[in-house]
């Protein structure tokens, strides 16, 4: 069978959730289609690092405007393909007529404030064109699929939920360690190993409510004085109105933001912190709780879309929207130490639930037309 795979989002430096997905699931397909004689063609802006093995094509197309709409369509044009899969978004308006889709989420329709008017106009087109176009699209999750059911009249029967597998980092405790005498991140904002800090990973964004979490830090320091609040990632929209609470409130001494960091910085802030905070509005799935419990970390998190789905009963869940309710939810993370203990043995636990290998093994059987 020779499988088409949209792979423009594989590898990227400064990695997020959807790209850690696109990364994961097609190592995983390319795994695989070794063993079953599928041929695979990459369709790629760059040179992909993959192993060069017979079965596998790396396609470039390197134009920058319209990549997915003509150019990957006019490469379906010019060769020939059984089936064609896109990690995430857009469809290209020719395909082969088997073509399977991953959205992650509709979170555009739940935070109209937190898109700019392109970004969430786009959204909304080219999920209504998939929900029409697609012959298959698959999530990671129910409530995803509710939402597009409800949203989008999408046949619930065009739907496969497929929960996204997951990975503990081979990263070594020496390669840890050294963060905190040769990384710029821990020397600049000197974190050390004994500072008492809540931790949070992710685009420092509005949908993420990291206003909210912080003025529920605020209200924590009240009790626990000796704390940090760490917001690591990128800016994204609305990071603007995260700093000036951060002032606002007169505890920039108290919260560091070092910006985007690098996987082995990660890790270090991961093994230290004592709690790991997830308190978003809406999420497509959330791969940093499945990270922190990999670290043996309790972790607190909002009780909305997917995120009990990934937590099962192993976090601490909040209502996102009350600031009193998140800041007694981090006292208790950093002080009860019987639920601590209790929470994150259970977290550790369910990391078994999330495979990539069970999640390639699905998604190339929707890819087959088998499901």
């Amino acid at each position: 069978m020779k499988i088409g795979i949209d792979a423009s989002r594989y590898g990227h430096e400064q990695s997020t959730g959807t790209e850690w997905y696109s990364f994961n699931i097609i190592n995983s397909l390319l795994d695989l289609s070794e063993k079953t004689g599928d041929e695979v063609f990459l369709y790629s802006r760059e040179n992909l690092p993959i192993a060069n093995k017979n079965f596998i094509h790396n396609v470039l197309i390197k134009s920058k405007r319209l990549w997915t709409l003509f150019w990957l369509s006019l490469e379906m044009m010019k060769k020939k393909i059984d089936v064609l899969f896109v990690p995430s978004h857009v469809l290209p308006l020719i395909r082969p007529k088997l073509s399977v889709i991953t959205i992650h989420d509709v979170a555009f329709r739940y935070l109209r404030n937190a898109y700019s008017s392109f970004q969430y106009n786009y959204l909304n087109w080219s999920t209504k064109y998939a929900v029409r176009h697609a012959s298959k699209i698959i999530v990671p999750s129910n409530a995803t699929k509710n939402d597009l059911v409800n949203f989008f009249k999408c046949p619930e029967e065009k739907i496969v939920v497929i929960p996204h597998g997951f990975t503990k980092s081979k990263i070594s405790e020496e390669t840890i360690e050294k963060q905190f005498s040769e990384s710029d991140l821990f020397k600049n904002f000197r974190i050390n190993k004994e500072m008492k800090f809540v931790l949070f990973v992710g685009r420092l964004e509005s949908k993420k409510n990291l206003e909210r979490l912080v003025q529920a830090f605020k209200k924590f320091l009240e009790k626990n004085g000796d704390f940090y609040l760490v917001l690591a990632g990128k800016r994204g929209l609305g990071f603007d109105k995260i700093l000036n609470t951060v002032n606002h409130l007169g505890i920039s001494d108290k919260v560091i933001m070092p910006g985007y960091v690098t996987e082995e910085e990660k890790a270090a802030l991961m093994k230290y912190c004592r709690l790991f905070a997830f308190p978003s509005l809406y999420e497509g799935f959330g791969f940093p709780i499945l990270e922190a419990f990999s670290y043996l970390k309790p972790v607190l998190t909002s009780r909305v879309s997917c995120l009990p789905e990934v937590g099962g009963d192993c976090a601490y869940y909040i209502d996102p929207y009350d600031v009193q309710i998140i800041a007694d939810g981090l006292d208790k993370l950093a002080n009860d130490t019987k639920y601590i203990e209790e929470i994150y043995a259970k977290g550790f636990e369910r990391l078994s639930l999330f495979s990539w290998e069970d999640c390639a093994k699905k998604t190339l059987d929707v890819l087959k037309g088998n499901v």
